[in-house]
């Protein structure tokens, strides 16, 4: 039988911990690649590109949550609790056998692609494509901020997951072979009529319409609380049974009370053979709900703790930064004026230099002038003691 597309969508506290599971964990099996990311793109935000100018498949789990971030600072309460929605489309072999893994990858982001701009163009949007899964399936993982680009927030009712099967299932008709050139078989309106569809009763229709509704708000919402006071705005109301241990679930329709438990098994206590089950299922039980809203809680407290750590992080980084600045910011400074201080230095020496030699040049002058009149004033008066004895010799006369 062909198998069609599943679609799930759940909504998240953060955005944080969504995108670093989707690009920066390593791939959970290698059983078809050994990649975590097959293909990627978005819708309003900026992607790292490689070197040929293409779209990575490897992308900052920070980086893109930053920019959620910016979107959300223009809501109007920031604080909002539910910041991100995401959408899983898990294709089926029938519809990529992945023989071809690249290709396929491709197509599939082609898909996911056109159905997200049909749909959520307004919106801030990735998208990730996977086969990393145990079953090696081609998935998409679809990661919306619930903050649009103007600040704006989006209608939770855009991501009713009965509206997107429908809306997916109409994308595939009419896109899936002109990308794959494959013909693409509905299931559903191709298998044949139930011989006992005419025999079903409203209270197994209501049953099934109360398990849609109870999957759908336990994806929207993230307490046990809030899981409760949801299902009453929807008309369905949950009592306790059997020491408060199990749920019976209630609803009026058309006047008429409809109730159910949400899990029951009537056992043999000698052999402790199941004899008959009832109810909605396990995943309806108080205890599965109880357990699976706790490890909801958990998980964005997590993520709470990891972004605030990374924020820590990050702000200890950029203080590390601005100290290395500064440091090597007043090294130039310091740096500048030993080289000023020097160069000054050595203009001053200089300027000592060339005054001592012009000193001592007249020094030498005025020493060369001295002995100058000094020996001239020997030579004169030795002239004139010649001169003097010459006369004393002329007045006395010639020796007899």
């Amino acid at each position: 039988m062909v198998k069609l597309s599943v679609l799930e969508t759940h909504s998240c506290r953060s955005s944080y911990r969504r995108l670093q599971y989707l690009f920066q964990e390593p791939p959970h099996s290698y059983r078809k690649t050994s990649r975590r990311v097959l293909a990627c793109t978005g819708f309003n935000i900026k992607l790292l590109h490689d070197p040929d100018g293409n779209i990575s498949t490897t992308q900052n789990g920070g980086y893109l949550e930053k920019q959620f971030k910016d979107n959300l600072k223009k809501a109007h309460n920031p604080k909002r609790t539910y910041q991100a929605q995401t959408l899983i489309v898990s294709f089926s072999p029938d519809e990529f056998d992945t023989k071809d893994l690249n290709l396929q990858a491709k197509q599939a982001l082609t898909l996911v692609q056109h159905f997200v701009h049909q749909h959520f163009s307004d919106a801030q949007s990735v998208i990730a494509v996977q086969a990393d899964g145990q079953g090696g399936k081609l998935h998409a993982h679809v990661v919306f901020n619930t903050v649009k680009p103007n600040g704006k927030t989006i209608s939770t009712s855009r991501f009713n997951i009965h509206q997107l099967r429908t809306n997916f299932d109409h994308e595939m008709s009419q896109n899936y072979q002109r990308v794959t050139c494959h013909s693409w078989t509905n299931p559903i309106h191709n298998q044949q009529k139930r011989q006992d569809a005419n025999n079903l009763t409203t209270r197994s229709e209501w049953q099934q319409n109360l398990k849609q509704i109870i999957t759908q708000v336990k994806s929207e919402v993230a307490s046990l609380k809030a899981f409760i006071q949801r299902l009453g705005e929807q008309g369905i109301t949950v009592t306790d049974r059997k020491k408060k241990t199990s749920w019976t679930y209630h609803q009026m329709v058309d006047g008429k009370e409809y109730k159910v438990r949400d899990f029951y098994q009537r056992v043999n206590k000698q052999t402790g053979e199941v004899l008959s089950t009832r109810g909605l299922g396990q995943e309806f039980t108080k205890s599965y709900l109880t357990s699976y809203f706790k490890q909801k809680e958990n998980e964005e407290e997590e993520d709470t703790n990891d972004r605030k750590e990374n924020d820590r992080l990050e702000k200890v980084r950029t203080m590390a930064r601005d100290a290395k600045i500064r440091i090597a910011r007043q090294q130039r400074l310091n740096q500048l004026n030993r080289q000023r201080s020097e160069s000054a230095q050595a203009r001053e020496q200089k300027q000592r230099s060339i005054k001592e030699a012009r000193l001592s040049d007249r020094r030498d002058s005025k020493a060369k002038r001295h002995q100058s009149s000094v020996e001239e004033r020997r030579q004169l008066e030795q002239q004139a003691r010649r001169k003097r004895a010459e006369t004393q010799r002329s007045a006395d006369g010639p020796e007899l």
